[in-house]
């Protein structure tokens, strides 16, 4: 796992997010020392993608999670609040479980990410609630819906009829949740295929919340995103002085004391959305923003062999590392190398340094 570590800082330099998954990798009998070898390596941010159990139940790991939560957050498998859908989805009962681990890592301090698994039939009902629940959770910063991928577990006719596509989650977020998303919040994230992922900010204070699409046009202005979807509080800094700079000078920029704050007639649509957008922007440029003041909604369609693209397949911006130190797209992972089914060529010592 450490030399996969290496492999990926060799290619990447700085990578953004590092994700520790599996299986479950909270059993590993090395957990620690990847984490700490994780958490002080040259990335941005550590994931622990796990489905909570022994979050729940066990004090000591969760306390190890609390000692590195400047370093790291847990995407944490959350799939809905009844154990019948859990059932058909993970083969137990685990809602209780799953809730106790949330509300355990809000006590830590540790920030999460839930993580939904969309299955036709099992939870579509329930994704403004989901939504809603994870809004009203400071640490939670943000949900993460994942239209179920069909590569290896079992598969019927009417599953690929019906299979949850990103557009359903989306409707289904605007249609359900009690804070007033719209479709039109959402954009592509920047260095992907416009069909393998979309996310959309908004703005958390005070048991408000306010998509930053309402006041800031990030369908025009993707570029400063940059294929990131994490931002700390100096990035966050930049990307509003860029952004403003901009809408008072043109894209071209000015001097440097042309960027301020935008007229508060410009600075979001609905006198109503004033104050919160303001109090963003003011917060943004004094780098004061903090991970719970900003909520994310992402969606991922990762991809099987009854839905595969090519073209997604190029741009993918997810991989896994593999112990050979090939750096594969996560897709092509499932469907190809994960079974050994299809041969990877050696590295060369060149592309071993690209």
């Amino acid at each position: 796992c450490c030399a996969a570590i290496d492999r990926l800082i060799e290619t990447e330099r700085t990578p953004e997010i590092l994700q520790l998954s599996g299986g479950e990798p909270t059993l590993h009998p090395e957990f620690d020392a990847i984490a700490d070898y994780a958490c002080n390596a040259p990335i941005d941010l550590i994931m622990v993608n796990t489905n909570g159990i022994r979050i729940a139940n066990d004090d000591a790991f969760l306390d190890g999670l609390a000692a590195r939560r400047q370093r790291m957050e847990v995407y944490l498998q959350f799939d809905g609040f009844d154990d019948d859908g859990c059932r058909t989805l993970r083969g137990e009962s685990l809602v209780a479980a799953k809730l106790r681990a949330v509300e355990r890592l809000g006590e830590a301090g540790v920030r999460t990410i839930l993580v939904v698994t969309m299955q036709p039939g099992v939870n579509l009902a329930q994704t403004g609630r989901l939504v809603d629940f994870a809004v009203e959770r400071p640490w939670i910063t943000g949900v993460s819906f994942q239209p179920a991928c069909y590569v290896g577990r079992r598969l019927t006719p009417a599953d690929l009829e019906t299979r949850v596509t990103f557009p359903d989650v989306i409707h289904a977020v605007a249609e359900q949740s009690a804070y007033g998303w719209r479709t039109a919040d959402f954009s592509p994230l920047p260095c992907a295929h416009p069909n393998a992922h979309t996310l959309a900010y908004a703005y958390r204070s005070g048991g408000n919340l306010l998509p930053l699409a309402r006041f800031i046009d990030l369908d025009r202005h993707l570029d400063l995103l940059s294929g990131r979807i994490t931002f700390n509080r100096e990035r966050a800094r930049e990307l509003i002085a860029v952004y403003l700079e901009r809408q008072a000078c043109g894209e071209r920029g000015c001097s440097p004391s042309g960027a301020g704050l935008p007229n508060r007639a410009a600075v979001a649509e609905g006198r109503e959305h004033e104050p919160l957008a303001l109090e963003f922007l003011e917060k943004a440029l004094r780098a004061e923003l903090a991970p719970s003041d900003v909520f994310r909604i992402t969606t991922t369609s990762f991809m099987d062999a009854y839905n595969f693209d090519l073209r997604q397949l190029i741009k993918s911006c997810v991989h896994q590392i593999l112990p050979s130190g090939h750096i594969v797209p996560f897709s092509a992972y499932n469907l190809f190398y994960r079974h050994g089914q299809t041969p990877l060529p050696a590295l060369s010592r060149h592309a071993a340094n690209v």
